[in-house]
């Protein structure tokens, strides 16, 4: 028998785009890298690879061009950055905008909610994508895993197709004669 067709990548390599906003975003986003590299996840974030001296558009630009995934942390401050073009948060909605543009792919960029609703914190130019929503407890228990199985692409899908059969004239004759 057949093996079934798995296509996992190994490891996909994620950068997570989030608003410096306070210590808690800081940390929430920092547990959130953390939980996904414990499940086979290869986080990246800005905490742990930029240090003084580093050249942060540069830094920006590698990592969005050269991750499998970006995970946008929406909030109210990351919409308004975003949309104003302000900061680090403006230059890669600039790469990102661009990028999709120019690759249209547009499942690289997953939208996750942190705070506030749909409307007061994805920027518009992610509007009407499919969203992970983790803006509290409960949402980030319920809907965790849909984001690691869409990272790991190991998502449920629908079953193979079976071979269409149709039946001859003659079994439906003979079927008539048993009866």
């Amino acid at each position: 028998s057949m093996p079934i067709k798995t296509k996992r990548m190994s490891n996909p390599k994620t950068f997570i785009s989030y608003a410096w906003e306070s210590d808690e975003a800081k940390e929430w986003v920092k547990n959130l890298a953390t939980e996904l590299r414990n499940d086979g996840i290869d986080a990246r974030l800005d905490q742990w690879e930029v240090v003084p001296g580093d050249q942060m558009p540069h830094f920006m630009e590698k990592s969005v061009r050269e991750n499998d995934f970006v995970l946008i942390i929406c909030t109210p401050k990351y919409k308004s950055k975003s949309e104003n073009r302000i900061g680090g948060v403006g230059y890669e909605g600039d790469i990102m905008t661009a990028e999709v543009l120019e690759t249209s792919n547009h499942r690289k960029f997953i939208p996750i909610l942190k705070s506030g609703t749909k409307e007061t914190s994805i920027p518009s130019w992610l509007l009407g994508k499919y969203y992970v929503d983790l803006s509290n407890q409960t949402h980030f228990d319920n809907n965790y895993s849909d984001l690691t199985t869409t990272l790991l692409n190991a998502r449920e899908r629908a079953p193979e197709l079976g071979t269409v059969t149709t039946k001859t004239n003659a079994t439906v004759s003979s079927e008539k004669v048993i009866k």
